[in-house]
């Protein structure tokens, strides 16, 4: 998609800054994984690498004036922050409830904010079918696949 030609580019300033947030915290992950065994340090410090490597890319794009502000959001604000709120919760909540009671919990609550439809019985069966698999499918790629331990 092309710029009218007298349409100057807006940078997207957010954009760089957020990303040089997350290479923060993804340099922080890699920093706090120098503790860890070399099988527990695996996923903090992939996970780490790409925020670095992927936020200094970004930036790299808005510095070139590749990158351009986003469009202004249509939706709820609310919603949004009630996303914001579960996920908060739900890291809180991980090392008192454990992995799966607070991730299941997490997910449901996650599914009320985000619906935008009126809930029906099947509706209801289908997410919760779906959490249970998602969450089965979770725990065992952590636990068995990536050998991570789970509180």
């Amino acid at each position: 998609m092309t710029e009218a030609p007298n349409q100057p580019t807006r940078r997207d300033w957010a954009g760089a800054f957020g990303s040089a947030l997350a290479m923060v915290v993804g340099a922080g992950a890699i920093w706090a994984a120098r503790d860890y065994s070399d099988l527990g340090a695996v996923f903090p410090r992939t996970v780490g690498g790409l925020l670095v490597l992927l936020g200094a890319l970004y930036i790299a794009f808005v510095m070139t004036g590749r990158g351009r502000a986003a469009a202004a959001l249509d939706g709820s604000m609310p919603r949004r922050a009630g996303v914001a709120v579960v996920m908060l919760a739900w890291g809180f909540a991980l090392p008192v409830l454990g992995f799966v009671a607070s991730s299941a919990a997490a997910m449901a609550a996650l599914l009320m904010v985000a619906n935008h439809q009126r809930w029906s019985v099947r509706s209801a069966l289908v997410y919760g079918v779906s959490t249970a698999v998602v969450l089965a499918l979770m725990v065992t790629l952590f636990k068995v696949g990536l050998k991570v331990p789970l509180p």
